[in-house]
């Protein structure tokens, strides 16, 4: 029965040493990388690579908030058209980067469901190439930054009290040539606080 309650004690104590404490995840400075799809309507899918930096406060009560820039380094090809008659469209996302509030409960030491809203800029160029029936050809060009915001939810998992693993939903408004262009983008991040 000793051996049994020592065992017992021995593997509750290895247990509780990888095990971060309540109160010190999810706090304090951290830096990361974030991988993520985001789908405009009527465009392809934009995938990209981001770097995040962010700040989490604890408020008590198990309620973090967390302070938030992303930044996509790379481009994305959203709308390549060639048409029959030589036309071509293309609308590339140059980047896009985003300040955002997180504002979340931690259900336990490890896991941190939160709520976001964030301002987003985004840069895009489109490039059209039409030809008109007498056969001339006209080449429009157009380069803009525009902002929107969005809103989302998402997780985040402590592995440790320094390294977090996260994933999130957040749906974009932003406006360009004159429309209103909507995104859905689901993400998947690491960040290591120190």
């Amino acid at each position: 029965m000793k051996k049994l309650a020592l065992a017992t004690l021995v593997s509750l104590v290895s247990v509780s040493a990888f095990a971060a404490p309540v109160g010190q995840t999810f706090t304090g400075f951290g830096a990361g990388v974030d991988l993520t799809s985001t789908k405009y309507e009527d465009a392809k899918r934009a995938t990209g690579v981001g770097i995040i930096a962010d700040y989490g406060i604890d408020y008590g009560n198990n309620l973090v908030g967390v302070i938030e820039g992303k930044v996509k380094l790379n481009s994305s090809k959203l709308v390549d058209a060639t048409e029959t008659d030589g036309s071509y469209t293309k609308i590339d996302e140059k980047w896009r980067a985003s300040v955002s509030y997180l504002q979340g409960y931690r259900v336990s030491a490890d896991f941190l469901p939160y709520v976001k809203v964030g301002y987003v800029a985004t840069k895009f160029e489109a490039k059209d190439r039409e030809v008109g029936l007498n056969g001339g050809v006209d080449y429009l060009s157009a380069s803009e930054t525009k902002t929107g915001l969005g809103f989302g939810v998402g997780a985040k998992y402590a592995v440790s009290s320094n390294f977090e693993l996260g994933a999130e939903y957040l749906r974009t408004s932003t406006k360009f040539d004159g429309e209103r262009v909507k995104g859905n983008t689901f993400g998947a991040n690491a960040t290591y606080r120190f």
